[in-house]
């Protein structure tokens, strides 16, 4: 390859992104919304709240029918939930009954907010009971309150998609959950394994004196009844979503104990996130909070990286050297292992030392994803509405490729064979780089700023990073 062949390289990335910009669609924020849809296929329509997280669907009963929790935020389902995760027990409604409560008189309505759409509410009355649901769209936590003039029993059922879910009651001064128990609990939650999969939370807020969960005869599922106690208002919050630690940290509930215990890599996203939180609480700016994180990831792997790219543009300098070697003892490669171990010697030169870093960096940037997925901002930048969702204008994945090109070119040094390959790795990343949320895609390219600038630095340093031979045949 010449260098004429260089600038065809880098047209050919561009215009192969350009092309991804028109085959590509990333989730945009959906404003939160009523809808009318039919999730369940029995001819009639319920009532559906749309938000980015989950959808929530009301029958006429003020049951929950239908509780979508989405894995990709911004998700539109469209009315169409054939096949979705359903949180809700097939058959077995939210809450299961509200006694009295057969025919309400209901009514949907919403806070303005803006273009994002404030609070839902779906109230439902009937004689002299009240039953009202509050979703924040910027959770996956609504609030249900009961109000009655006579006694009343409300049912909630465990979740949905599991064989046997875990459930936990944990009675005021305890630390360690039982599976059943009655009274007024600290919480109750269906878990499908202790750090995998969804869960359900109940939290009390106020009322809940009588409460109890049972089992079933067979143990696969159990039920929460709570009593509600005439003229006073029983209140509680209740979380469907994913078993995940970031996602439990963000609702305030990853310090309830015995609820969830964060393994290595739960540690890892806790330490991150705890970065992340102070750069908000210094700059007031998320942000400035990621460009923080990333200066101080980068500011601690420096050395390391240095040694990377110090390897990497020994290695490109002396590949002709080394492809002249595999001639030599193309049929030898005892002797060709030699002789090549002989030049890393001679030119002090560790083949492994690059790769340790890169390692090193692989683990912090899926953290990183799943810290930023999973994490609430209510906050964007400039054109991007939220951080935790792709770049809608693709502004970000057209940087991280100038970027990427760049640091290509500048690691390979004059190589072709480095420069060729480069390109065709970075160019399988641009796949995913669509669908990464723009705050670990601002982290990936403010990282690869640094890179460059540490590129060009380790270029000074080394002087004329010519292979090899050209250096010989110029001289």
């Amino acid at each position: 390859m010449n260098h004429s062949s260089r600038p065809r390289l880098v047209k050919l990335a561009l215009g192969l992104t350009l092309g991804l910009l028109f085959a590509l669609s990333p989730a945009l924020a959906l404003k939160a919304q009523w809808r009318d849809a039919d999730v369940n296929g029995d001819g009639k329509q319920e009532k559906v709240a749309v938000t980015n997280l989950a959808d929530i669907a009301f029958n006429a009963q003020g049951q929950i029918v239908g509780w979508y929790p989405k894995q990709v935020r911004g998700t539109d389902f469209n009315g169409n939930y054939s096949g979705k995760f359903n949180l809700v027990r097939s058959g077995v409604p939210l809450p299961g009954t509200l006694s009295g409560f057969n025919a309400p008189q209901a009514e949907f309505s919403q806070a303005p907010n803006g273009s994002k759409g404030g609070k839902l509410s779906a109230s439902f009355t009937e004689g002299d009971g009240k039953l009202t649901y509050v979703i924040d769209p910027l959770f996956l936590s609504i609030e249900v309150s009961v109000e009655s003039g006579s006694p009343r029993v409300l049912s909630w059922s465990g979740i949905g998609g599991s064989e046997r879910p875990l459930t936990k009651w944990l009675t005021p001064g305890n630390t360690q959950p039982s599976e059943t128990g009655s009274g007024k609990p600290v919480y109750v939650a269906w878990q499908q394994s202790p750090t995998k999969g969804y869960a359900m939370i109940i939290q009390p807020i106020q009322g809940f004196g009588q409460a109890k969960l049972t089992r079933s005869p067979s143990g696969d599922s159990a039920t929460l009844e709570v009593t509600i106690p005439p003229a006073q208002v029983t209140s509680f919050r209740a979380y469907g979503g994913a078993n995940e630690m970031v996602r439990l940290h963000v609702e305030k509930y990853l310090e309830l104990p015995g609820l969830f215990r964060p393994d290595i890599w739960g540690q890892l996203s806790l330490a991150l996130l705890w970065v992340m939180e102070q750069g908000h609480r210094w700059t007031g700016s998320w942000f400035f909070a990621i460009v923080l994180l990333t200066l101080l990831v980068r500011l601690l792997l420096w050395p390391l990286m240095h040694q990377q790219y110090k390897s990497m543009a020994e290695m490109n300098k002396i590949q002709p050297l080394i492809q002249e070697i595999n001639k030599k003892f193309k049929d030898s490669p005892e002797k060709r292992t030699e002789a090549t171990m002989k030049l890393y010697q001679e030119h002090k030169i560790n083949p492994f030392a690059g790769c340790l870093p890169l390692f090193l960096q692989l683990p912090i940037l899926f953290v990183l994803w799943k810290v930023i997925a999973n994490y609430e901002f209510g906050q964007g930048v400039l054109w991007i509405p939220d951080l935790a969702l792709p770049d809608p204008l693709y502004i970000l994945p057209i940087l991280y490729v100038l970027t990427t090109i760049a640091s290509t070119y500048l690691s390979a040094a004059g190589n072709p064979d480095a420069l060729r390959q480069g390109m065709i790795m970075n160019l399988v990343f641009v796949f995913i780089i669509f669908s990464f949320p723009s705050g670990v895609s601002i982290y990936w390219i403010l990282s690869m700023l640094i890179t460059l600038a540490q590129q060009w630095l380790i270029k000074r340093s080394l002087g004329d990073l010519k292979p090899a031979a050209a250096n010989a045949k110029s001289k």
